[in-house]
């Protein structure tokens, strides 16, 4: 190259350079917003996003970019960023009205209703005629229970605003939530009516068909939404999700397959991924999740997904690793921190892990799962209005959602309106005839009043459309049980082990009738089936070793398991169930020699474990050690109230009062009639400093069993609170 045409390079270059810097904030701005308008009218939002932040960067006191970008954030479900942006806007530009009526609709999703009502106020007093700041009333009047008026404000700003669909779709929600199916069709007609070419009144309406089970409707307007719509991979996704929803998974997983071949829409692949996962198909989740993270390693939703995949196969502490890199990386990813949160819970810090799915909430408002887990949290421990509350806000959402209808009949029976509980079930009967919940709901609600002739009515018909669920077997077992139709009951039970006589759980289920039967040897022959069968499943050693006491036979149960033991060494039921013996019999160091080797046989013996621990607790053994064959335990049934109780009790035997105390407290809702467990809690309480409720469950205990291993130090301690 010449040095002539080299310098005219230079020049040139330099040239460029100078007409690329030189461009004034206001040309950037104006470059920036053209491009992000485009992307908007194209529904391509995180594009959109990316336009408008650097707009925002030529011009950070620019109120209009600041309000686009506020917009893009709320298209890109993006409420914290959203958020941030509409706080800027409104300061930058306080006539902004219509960011204003965004902001405070962002305030009461996020619970902050006194800065969501100054707002609201402010509009009525400088806009009467805005139909933004009835629509936020409604809001606030929802978050307070008055649907009358919320549905008031709704018709009020409808007026004020005809060809405004959102509060005619609110209105018709609402209508379907009070069971008014007719009033809620004709809000979503007037709705289709007054913006015949938005897909949001079609996918309002598909919404309201597939809840009332008319599926076929519902497909027909989703598929005139997915015309209307430019975002046909969101609609789509969703419609497979109603598929999913309504048990209808070929089409489902169909519609998701259809959208990878077509797109390659990683997003089909994420959401099929989770389907394999709620399935519990780990292998098929696996090659999905390997697909997405093969293509972006570094994909957040692919590591969270790893980690659903972790939690599945029980490795609690890889699924908590991965979500918390997640959250770390990511705050903002409601799903990540919900999980993480239902792990917090899984391994016993209920309060940590409720406060990391409210957060889940906040982040993300219109994440139904998450809402969906804090309202069975809230029902878990009690709190029947959190829980109502939170179902309510899934089902404004999603009206079809089967598990917030029966979250939210839930929440009136724990306060024992039994009557609003059975109409409720019987709207999930109506709603879905096919599935088994409405009536097995409607069986339990009769159990809990005592009419269980007509629980085995309705549990009857829940088992007909669901044969195989052993929780729908036991109840309709029990129930015909109690109803005094005994012959009848072990018929069932006896049809039922014959049909799959290699199922460890139906011979366990057999032995628990036949101890409820006065049957020992039945119960016995069963209970012993049920661990042949099944080495690791701890209930059968649990109930033959309670067998065993209630017949006073220790002695002669040692004596059979010790010659089991010296015949096959490698027997885990015979060392088990011998442990179970010995520490009846106040054998302590025997009873663990025995765990310990039923362990070395079956490490994940939750039985063995569990015994192993409170043994190593209770009797100066190493706390350390005790700790971690509890977690064994935990980990292996992380449901069961004893072994619950066993993990509390050494963390409250190291100290750790606020870490044994939630636990304690889940504890005790399963089992209240626990004499061990209620001292324990009491116990607790005490150290906690919570002297009346402390003094409440030492009696409750004393009350429960005067002579419960403990007695006198509960005794003690009751004394000294008085």
């Amino acid at each position: 190259m010449s040095y002539r045409l080299f310098r005219f390079l230079a020049q040139a270059l330099t040239i460029l350079l100078l007409v690329a810097c030189s461009k004034s904030p206001q040309e950037l701005v104006a470059k920036h917003s053209s491009r992000g308008d485009g992307f908007v009218a194209k529904e391509k939002f995180r594009e959109a996003v990316i336009e408008y932040k650097n707009a925002a960067k030529a011009d950070p006191k620019n109120g209009t970019v600041r309000w686009k970008l506020a917009q893009s954030l709320l298209g890109a479900k993006d409420y914290r960023g959203a958020f941030l942006e509409l706080q800027k806007a409104v300061e930058l530009d306080p006539s902004n009205f219509e960011a204003k009526g965004k902001l405070g609709e962002l305030y009461i999703s996020a619970g902050k209703t006194e800065e969501a009502r100054a707002i609201a106020d402010n509009l009525v007093t400088l806009r009467p005629n805005d139909p933004q700041a009835y629509i936020l009333l409604s809001g606030l009047a929802l978050k307070e229970g008055k649907v009358d008026e919320a549905i008031s404000r709704l018709k009020k700003a409808s007026e004020l605003d005809p060809k405004n669909v959102r509060p005619l779709l609110t209105l018709g929600n609402l209508a379907l939530l009070r069971q008014d199916r007719k009033g809620a069709l004709e809000w979503y007609d007037k709705a289709v009516a007054v913006a015949p070419g938005s897909s949001e009144p079609h996918i309002s309406k598909g919404n309201y068909f597939f809840a009332t089970g008319d599926r076929v409707e519902g497909e027909k307007e989703y598929r005139k939404a997915i015309e209307l719509s430019k975002d046909k991979e969101g609609i789509r996704l969703t419609l497979a999700e109603h598929f999913i929803y309504q048990d209808r998974l070929v089409e489902g997983e169909t519609e998701l397959n259809n959208l990878i071949k077509e797109t390659n829409s990683q997003k089909a692949r994420k959401v099929l991924a989770e389907i394999k996962l709620e399935q519990g198909k780990g292998p098929e989740a696996k090659s999905i999740i390997d697909a997405i993270l093969k293509e972006n390693e570094k994909d957040l939703d692919g590591k969270y997904l790893k980690g659903r995949l972790a939690l599945l196969d029980k490795k609690l502490d890889e699924a908590k690793a991965l979500f918390a890199e997640v959250v770390k990386q990511d705050a903002s990813n409601a799903k990540a921190r919900l999980y993480n949160g239902v792990v917090d819970v899984i391994q016993g810090r209920d309060e940590i892990g409720r406060k990391e799915v409210e957060a889940a909430v906040k982040t993300d408002p219109r994440n139904l799962r998450a809402r969906t887990v804090l309202a069975d949290l809230y029902l878990k421990s009690g709190n029947a209005d959190g829980a109502e509350k939170e179902a309510i806000e899934v089902l404004k959402l999603n009206r079809s959602s089967l598990p917030a209808e029966v979250i939210y009949g839930d929440s009136f029976l724990l306060r024992k309106d039994y009557a609003k509980a059975a109409q409720i079930y019987t709207s999930i009967i109506k709603q879905a005839p096919k599935s088994p919940v409405g009536f097995s709901k409607m069986g339990l609600l009769m159990k809990r009043q005592n009419k269980h002739k007509e629980a085995a009515g309705y549990l009857a018909q829940a088992l007909e459309l669901s044969p195989k669920d052993l929780g729908l077997i036991t109840e309709y077992v029990f129930a015909l049980g109690a109803s005094r139709e005994v012959a009848k009951a072990e018929k069932y039970v006896l049809d039922t082990v014959a049909k799959e006589p290699r199922n460890p759980l139906l011979h366990e289920l057999e032995g628990r009738f036949q101890m409820a039967n006065n049957n020992p040897e039945a119960a016995e022959a069963a209970f012993l089936k049920a661990t042949a069968l099944a080495p690791d499943y701890p209930a059968p050693y649990y109930e033959l070793g309670m067998l065993y006491v209630s017949q006073n036979k220790l002695p002669a149960a040692e004596e059979r398991f010790t010659k089991a033991i010296a015949k096959n060494d490698k027997s885990v039921a015979a060392h088990t169930i011998l442990g179970v013996v010995l520490n009846a019999q106040n054998k302590v160091e025997e009873s663990n020699k025995q765990y310990r080797r039923a362990l070395e046989l079956s490490p994940k013996n939750a039985l063995a474990a569990n015994n192993l621990a409170a043994n190593l607790a209770d009797h100066g053994g190493n706390l350390d050690e005790a700790l971690k064959f509890a977690q064994i335990a935990r980990e292996s049934v992380p449901e069961d109230p004893n072994v619950g109780d066993t993990l509390a009790w050494i963390y409250y035997r190291k100290g750790l009062f606020d870490t044994a105390y939630p636990i304690l407290k889940e504890a005790v809702r399963k089992a209240e009639k626990n004499p061990v467990i209620r001292y324990h809690h009491g116990m607790t309480l005490a150290k906690k400093g919570k002297s009346k409720e402390a003094a409440t469950e030492l009696k409750a205990a004393i009350a429960l069993d005067p002579k419960f291993p403990g007695n006198e130090e509960a005794r003690k301690t009751l004394d000294g609170l008085k």
